[in-house]
């Protein structure tokens, strides 16, 4: 039900290994866009998609874009101690740092922090208070100390960074992407929704079909959430820097409120960040991460995400295995013990037709004891509103367009099938009843609620709703 991204990188850049990934229970790989020679992904893509082949499945690619990530330069003994109470000067002159000095790689550092604003650094391990601001140069004081060394990120949490989220290293990278077959496209440190539409922009003119992730990963981004999920085609909750960026504990109830908003807007979202991070090393997660994960597909996740796991990590395969079988357990609870999220979560004064058909195939499910979902789409759209009440059921996605299945591929519970053509399912649905038996989740005798919409194609536009049982 849940799906399972993993990240490639040297640790399982293979095609006898992304096999293995894929077997174990992965739906969407992700390329972090921030390492890697367009080479070296541009070989790893075509592995994807031969074991996509192989394996007969519809695999997601997502294309991570770096973003500004603001970083410190070089140091002259590649480290600097920072002590606590220190003075220092951070600047954005082309230096090199020493005893006093940081060099900062972001050229509007200065405009963008005033006295008062914290500055951390190193993943928040260390943290500086802002004193003043002269022309590049900005004074701070040390507040929690350390060793910094070359290259470590810079996050500004009290600031205002109005620049723009896709750089010029983006662009270069969203051209590869979009021209490597990408369903995905995943847009870092994201600040408001008309970030979200200058991609899609960008997206557009390369005459590309493929779906935005926002990256909800900014204090800023916080404060207008549902805004950027409505513009989105996604969203993914990246801990990480958003941990830096807002308290710690406030994180939780900031991803809870985002996998609601999501569900709620028929949107994917994603959980992401640290969720097997020993697994690194170990060949065994820790109890609080297989937690972690089990909360997210309670919650109602569609995917949750691996990243150093499985992309610089010793256990790859078992990463995915161990992140498998606990989101499984959980989904087996939640079918004896929970039911579809309630009415009031997705309807308004006057329901759309197409979210009433939806929710209703839902209903029918639990009220008829379905044991399966099935909808017709070209779009997606139809995958997308009736997996977002959370059914306890697999939703079998069938469509004639390959980019379709593989963009369903992460919206949790659906079992994309493609198929060649259509035809007349309103007159014979017997060669889609066997394709779903070949699956073996469903059996003879069992009732399947179907749903779609006629005309085909039209986004958004669900109108038909039937139950049949599997022959």
């Amino acid at each position: 039900m849940t799906r399972i991204i993993a990240t490639l990188g040297p640790a399982s850049a293979g095609k006898a290994t992304i096999t293995r990934l894929v077997k174990a229970g992965v739906n969407v790989f992700r390329l972090n866009m921030s390492h890697g020679r367009y080479a070296d992904l541009e070989q790893w893509i075509g592995w994807i998609r031969r074991v996509e082949k192989e394996q007969d499945m519809a695999l997601g690619i997502l294309i991570d874009l770096q973003g500004p990530k603001i970083r410190v330069g070089k140091f002259e003994n590649g480290y600097l101690h920072l002590n606590t109470g220190d003075r220092l000067t951070f600047t954005t002159r082309r230096v090199t740092g020493g005893p006093g000095l940081v060099p900062v790689q972001f050229v509007d550092f200065a405009k963008s922090v005033k006295r008062g604003n914290r500055v951390y650094l190193n993943d928040g391990n260390l943290c500086v208070q802002v004193l003043r601001v002269r022309g590049q140069d900005v004074e701070v004081k040390v507040e929690v100390g350390g060793v910094l060394s070359d290259f470590k990120g810079v996050n500004l949490p009290d600031a205002e960074i109005k620049s723009s989220p896709i750089t010029a290293k983006d662009k270069r990278d969203l051209k590869f992407g979009l021209k490597a077959g990408a369903d995905y496209v995943g847009l870092s440190f994201v600040g408001s929704a008309d970030d979200i539409h200058q991609l899609r922009r960008m997206i557009k003119r390369h005459k590309s079909r493929a779906h935005i992730i926002a990256k909800i990963e900014r204090k800023s981004a916080v404060a207008c959430y549902k805004e950027i999920i409505e513009a989105a085609d996604g969203v993914m909750v990246a801990r990480g820097d958003l941990g830096i960026e807002i308290p710690l504990k406030q994180v939780p109830v900031i991803q809870r409120k985002i996998l609601r908003e999501c569900a709620s807007k028929a949107k994917p979202a994603i959980v992401a960040t640290q969720m097997l991070e020993s697994m690194v090393e170990h060949n065994r997660p820790t109890r609080a991460e297989v937690s972690d994960v089990s909360t997210a597909v309670m919650e109602g996740a569609d995917a949750v995400m691996l990243s150093a796991e499985t992309a610089t990590g010793r256990h790859p395969v078992e990463a995915v295995k161990i992140m498998a079988e606990t989101a499984r357990e959980m989904e087996i609870y939640q079918a004896n013990h929970s039911r579809i999220l309630h009415w009031s979560r997705f309807f308004k004064d006057d329901p759309p037709i197409s979210l009433g058909i939806a929710y209703s195939a839902n209903r029918l499910v639990e009220l008829l004891g379905g044991k399966a979902l099935m909808v017709f789409t070209r779009t997606g759209g139809t995958a997308r509103q009736v997996a977002s009440p959370r059914p306890n059921v697999p939703i079998f996605t069938f469509t004639d367009n390959l980019e379709c299945a593989r963009r369903t591929a992460l919206i949790r519970g659906t079992v994309p099938i493609l198929i060649k053509k259509k035809g007349s399912f309103m007159q014979d649905l017997s060669p889609f009843m066997q394709r779903v038996k070949e699956t073996r989740l469903v059996k003879k005798g069992d009732r399947i609620i179907l749903t779609t919409g006629v005309p085909l194609g039209v986004p958004q536009w669900t109108n038909v709703i039937r139950v049949e049982i599997v022959p």
